[in-house]
Order: C-alpha cells, then structure tokens, then sequence
C-alpha cells in the first residue's frame, strides 16, 4: 500500500517534508477529480478526533479517518488541502485518477 500522506504534518518526526513543498499557487488540471476520489475511497478505520487544518486551526467538517482505494491510503482530510491550498498529488497517482 503506497501512503499518500508522507508530510510532516501527518507524520511528526518521521523525517517527511513538510505539506507545504507541494501546494501549488494556482490549481491545476484534474484537481476536482482528484478531490472526488479522495472523498469517495473507502473507509479503513475511524478516529474519535476530529480533523484541523494543520494551518490555520480551523476545524474541517468530516469524519476523521483512514482511505484507501486497494492500492493507496491517506486519511480523509487530504481531500481538503487538495481542495483549499492546490496540493499536488504524486504522478503515478494523478495517471490512475486522470489517466
């Protein structure tokens, strides 16, 4: 299973970088496609937390959980930082969602 959710922010002090090396200043071809297959994986366990933006604080409207579509996993607030900051997915991953 290939993690989608090797940042920093996930994963404190496991040596990732941080979210923010991948945020793009303008969106990019495919984004709303990938932000529906983020929130349409299916569900491999869930957290009694709820989910914050790692930047702002704010409190993100969802259930906290793991995703997976059999190949990759993320947690189910990925979608959002796709959504709001223009985060770019790695391309092996764009090629199974876009083609």
């Amino acid at each position: 299973m290939k993690s989608l959710c090797q940042f920093e922010e996930y994963g404190k002090g496991m040596g990732f970088p941080s979210i923010k090396s991948m945020f793009s200043a303008e969106p990019y071809y495919g984004k709303e496609k990938v932000v529906e297959y983020l929130k349409n994986g299916r569900k491999t366990f869930s957290a009694t937390s709820v989910p914050y933006d790692f930047f702002t604080g704010d409190r993100i409207p969802i259930e906290k959980c793991g995703m997976t579509d059999g190949e990759y996993s993320w947690m189910s607030s990925l979608y959002y930082y796709v959504e709001k900051y223009n985060l770019k997915m790695p391309a092996d991953f764009m090629k199974k969602v876009i083609g």
